[in-house]
């Protein structure tokens, strides 16, 4: 069965390159493949291609001239994974294309039916969806909310929280306790803190370097967020 990972959310510079980039970490070992959607920028295609080799990143476009989903291309896309010897993907979704695809599940193909078909082919779903913090918030939670009710039980969905977006350690728990307060269950992501050795790790992402050429302070905070990615990956 192949596993077939979908990182969504509507709003834009959320996290999901981020999330996407310690996932590649994890997985560079492993025969994991990775795709890019974002019609807008390739960045995340370039990054974790530096991690994992360019041979298992792919970049392709779901849309058309008018931005709108192209349903056959991303059927397509997924009867091509099915028929791939790769037992495990991820797909980095944009703004314009995650919700392109919420609207393909409310409108078009329910999800209850993508799952059934796909699961016939060999091939299951994951959707992991970010939920990020301050002036994002609101719109992150608006997907979250549309999406919630699109999947109900047919395709599995996690919430992650963002937590570099949601300021400092007060601001952090603050954000947690909204999420849970109205019915979200989560996991949390992006723990980078604050520090010099928080900027640090983001110099690192930008700049397409090895954790290993972090100073110790570095890679303690760097071996923290990677921990927190392999929690929810386990």
């Amino acid at each position: 069965m192949k596993k077939v990972n979908l990182v969504l959310q509507s709003k834009g510079g959320v996290g999901k390159s981020l999330f996407l980039w310690f996932v590649a970490q994890i997985e560079k070992d492993k025969k994991t493949a990775f795709i890019d959607l974002d019609e807008s920028t390739e960045t995340s295609a370039t990054r974790l291609g530096t991690i994992v080799g360019e041979n298992r990143v792919r970049h392709f476009k779901i849309l058309n001239e008018n931005k709108k989903l192209e349903r056959e291309k991303i059927l397509n896309l997924f009867e091509t994974l099915a028929e791939t010897k790769t037992e495990n993907w991820f797909i980095d979704f944009g703004a314009s294309e995650s919700e392109e695809f919420r609207r393909l599940l409310e409108f078009d193909i329910s999800a209850q039916s993508l799952s059934e078909e796909l699961l016939s082919m060999g091939v299951e779903l994951r959707i992991f969806i970010i939920i990020a913090g301050r002036d994002a918030l609101i719109s992150c939670l608006r997907y979250y909310n549309a999406m919630k009710v699109i999947l109900t039980n047919a395709i599995p969905f996690v919430a992650l929280m963002n937590e570099g977006t949601f300021g400092g350690l007060d601001s952090i728990e603050q954000g947690a306790n909204g999420l849970t307060n109205v019915g979200i269950e989560f996991k949390k992501f992006g723990g980078l803190g604050e520090s010099e050795s928080a900027k640090d790790v983001i110099r690192l992402i930008t700049e397409h370097r090895e954790p290993a050429s972090l100073n110790f302070a570095g890679r303690l905070t760097y071996k923290k967020a990677l921990e927190q990615v392999q929690q929810i990956l386990s």
